[in-house]
């Protein structure tokens, strides 16, 4: 047959191909030579669209190592066919050049696929045994008994956009897969016990690294912040390279290296409580299921709402410093146990601001905004807690909290809009380290921000509570800068 053009998907000029089609035809090969370090997997799949008149045969080839660190690696190329019957000659044409002896690949028979194209992955492919089909078969039954998704198609996007983010933070940062067994490090499923023995070694070190009253020999310090080190990464095992330069690079040994710590630490604790006992939302699909292990009701507000102005209004017209943030949804939440601990009494409520990075927001959902533990960094180095001590934090800004978020792989980021009761506020001009609540006869502290005429050490308004029961999450807004 004549020689067809292979496309790189997404390559420019590449034609546009149905989104609603069917995987009629796939394979996939495996080629492994020790001696001429070859290690090599290749998938041919043959693509008919439901209503259209032409075909795709999608490749997608690479090493097969390269699978471990990165699931998307390889090349993926597709080629296009007026006919049906040139799509299939052209499939069978690379099935038999690459199952030549020459190149000596083999068909590989697997429950499901983690490689080809988003409509093949999770598939079965090649001769499967009937007792796996049997298995394969049930998982189908019980996949097709499940009853219709309750929830709105706004807050099931929800749901999976922050279970993918924090999933993702959690299995790039730490040595870890997402398995039916639970999380996985290469030690074995992880436990929470695990977790609070590197909580206790992250302790010891920050110790190590504050005490400045401790006389040690020149080095002594540093080879026990290394020792320490590795102590932690023994506890809880992470992707730190391979380099002598990469290994240096993984002490412990600043603000920054202990904050980043103690989020990874937090963020482990928060996937395992919505995992659960029983069954392993995070490797089941069902989106029901992870929705009720966050433990909150989150409803979608139109735009037409009045609510939903509500809130908008309150992002824009907010911003102080930049006009940049755009609100895209917003959702209402409601924690049961915030509710009900939330001290109506206090008085002088505001909805303020509190913004944290993509992967925290399962975390944030399903148990709140904690108190600080060892360091809180706000964007400069600074000592234990924060500006005004060991409180929760908010804004009146939002372009502030959106400082403090990160955006995830949509390109949106979420700030939480709470219901914070300030009661009677002990304002602060000047920075003041370790306060654990403010003084007698107050209820919160207020940083005041510098303005022309009326300096200040704070470059924003700061709200802090040092009790979780003065706050409660009203509202998560999915916004972009």
């Amino acid at each position: 047959m004549s020689k067809v053009k292979a496309w790189r998907v997404g390559a420019e000029g590449e034609p546009t191909f149905p989104e609603d089609f069917e995987v009629v035809k796939k394979a996939v090969l495996q080629v492994t030579d020790i001696k001429s370090n070859h290690n090599k997997y290749y998938a041919i799949e043959l693509h008919v669209p439901s209503s259209a008149a032409s075909f795709r045969v999608f490749t997608h080839y690479g090493r097969t190592d390269d699978l471990e660190t990165n699931p998307n690696a390889g090349a993926k190329e597709t080629r296009y066919f007026d006919d049906r019957a040139s799509a299939e000659a052209c499939y069978q044409s690379i099935f038999n050049e690459k199952t030549n002896a020459r190149k000596g690949y083999k068909e590989v028979s697997l429950a499901s696929s983690k490689i080809g194209s988003s409509r093949a992955r999770g598939t079965s492919s090649g001769r499967i045994d009937e007792k796996t089909l049997e298995r394969i078969e049930g998982e189908q039954e019980r996949r097709a008994n499940r009853p219709a998704s309750a929830l709105s198609l706004e807050v099931q996007d929800l749901t999976r956009y922050v279970y993918e983010e924090a999933t993702s933070a959690l299995t790039t940062t730490v040595a870890a897969k997402i398995t039916a067994h639970g999380i996985e490090t290469p030690l074995g499923v992880l436990t929470l016990g695990q977790i609070e023995a590197g909580e206790a070694v992250l302790g010891s070190l920050f110790e190590l690294f504050s005490d400045t009253t401790k006389k040690m020999k020149k080095g002594t310090r540093e080879s026990e912040l290394e020792r320490l080190s590795g102590e932690f990464y023994t506890c809880v095992p992470h992707r730190v390279g391979r380099t002598r330069a990469a290994i240096e690079a993984s002490v412990i040994q600043t603000l920054a290296d202990f904050q980043q710590k103690q989020d990874t630490l937090q963020l482990m604790k928060d996937m395992l409580q919505v995992n659960g006992d029983s069954g392993n939302v995070l490797y089941d699909d069902e989106v029901d299921a992870k929705y009720r292990a966050l433990g909150c009701e989150v409803v979608h507000l139109p735009e037409s709402s009045p609510a939903f102005g509500v809130v908008r209004d309150l992002v824009v017209d907010s911003q102080v410093k930049t006009k940049n943030v755009r609100v895209k949804r917003v959702f209402q939440v409601k924690r049961a146990s915030e509710h009900a601990a939330f001290r109506t009494d206090i008085g002088n409520e505001r909805l303020l601001f509190h913004g944290s990075r993509i992967q925290n927001w399962v975390g944030l959902l399903s148990r709140g905004i904690l108190m600080p533990k060892i360091v809180v960094s706000m964007g400069v180095h600074r000592t234990d807690a924060g500006w005004l001590g060991h409180g929760m934090y908010f804004g009146d800004a939002s372009c502030t909290s959106a400082f403090y978020t990160t955006p995830g792989k949509r390109g949106t980021r979420f700030m939480a809009v709470v219901r914070v009761a300030l009661g009677k506020q002990q304002k602060f001009e000047k920075i003041t380290y370790g306060l654990s609540e403010p003084a007698a006869g107050y209820d919160s502290c207020h940083g005041v921000r510098s303005k022309p005429g009326a300096t200040t050490q704070f470059a924003d308004d700061e709200y802090v509570v040092y009790s979780p029961d003065r706050q409660r999450i009203e509202y998560i807004v999915e916004f972009t800068v």
